[in-house]
């Protein structure tokens, strides 16, 4: 960890970490690390509270720094990365973390301290660029990063608008997660629509002249969500089978399509009816996958 970060794990007058750094977090002892201690379980409880919703601190903190403009923003507390709430950021949290350019450093130092995560349902958003090795070619690489700029842009504010995080930006994409804890118990709708603004925001980008084409897919399912990874590399994000069939969907939608899966389309509570159908192998599965397909004349943005 750097310095700002190892800074960023002491508590502030506004500590953003203060809804996942509690005091009440189990104290570390030294038992076999094989098997689960009880202050592990004690931790994945907190962490599943948490991201349930169920203990109000993290979705409290994220609602009163999502008032202070704006997106990019850190995606665990919500800080702003962007705007005139960067000046906030930098002084009160210690910025962006320069290992971690979508968490704030105070957050960074909590999850090294307290890592972790749990299980739950959750919903995600894939989406990128199509063909973007071509358009780079025929593009110079200002306008090609331009157009690129833009496009995150866009993502993150359709994401940010309807309460999901934008894990990571992946070249000439992104990964969103969509959290009982930000979204309530219907973030497969929120997702969805936020795939849907997010596809119409892109469709009215150009790149030499044609409009930047961009496909995307959704799926909810249960994922380990938490703190991942070790030392310098520790992240908040998801892992699991979810996460893997959600960036199948997203990379074999084409320019302007919107792939769902069945299972996010009926957490979304929405008719079949009228709904356009596909099946689709996905690698370790057995089965095919059943997903329902909109198109650009199917979806209204709002952006």
């Amino acid at each position: 960890m750097t310095d700002d970060e190892q800074r960023g794990a002491a508590s502030g007058p506004l500590d953003a970490a203060g809804a996942i750094a509690a005091a009440s977090w189990p104290q570390d002892e030294p038992i076999d690390p094989r098997e689960p201690t009880p202050a592990d379980e004690a931790t994945n409880a907190l962490w599943r509270a948490r991201l349930l919703g169920t203990d109000p601190g993290l979705r409290q903190i994220r609602r009163t720094f999502g008032r202070i403009p704006s997106p990019p923003r850190c995606k665990v507390c919500s800080a702003p990365f962007h705007g005139p709430g960067r000046i906030f950021t930098r002084l009160w949290l210690r910025g962006e973390s320069p290992g971690h350019p979508l968490i704030c450093n105070s957050c960074i130092g909590s999850l090294a301290k307290h890592p972790g995560g749990a299980e739950i349902e959750i919903s995600i958003v894939f989406a990128d660029v199509r063909g973007s090795t071509g358009l780079a070619e025929r593009t110079s690489a200002a306008e090609f990063r331009g157009v690129l700029q833009r496009f995150y842009e866009v993502s993150a504010q359709a994401i940010d608008r309807n309460g999901g995080i934008v894990d990571k930006f992946l070249g000439d994409g992104v990964m969103a997660l969509f959290i009982p804890v930000l979204t309530g118990e219907m973030h497969a709708g929120r997702a969805l629509q936020a795939a849907r603004e997010l596809l119409g925001g892109a469709s009215r980008l150009r790149v030499g002249g044609d409009i930047l084409p961009v496909g995307a897919g959704l799926h909810t399912g249960i994922a380990f969500v938490g703190a991942v990874g070790s030392g310098d590399k520790l992240d908040f994000s998801a892992l699991g089978d979810t996460v893997n069939v959600a960036a199948r969907l997203g990379s074999v939608a084409a320019a302007g399509e919107l792939l769902v899966s069945r299972a996010a389309w009926d957490a979304t509570g929405l008719p079949l009816e009228g709904a356009s159908f596909r099946e689709l192998e996905v690698r370790g599965r057995a089965t095919a996958l059943e997903v329902i397909v909109e198109r650009p004349s199917d979806v209204t943005a709002t952006t």
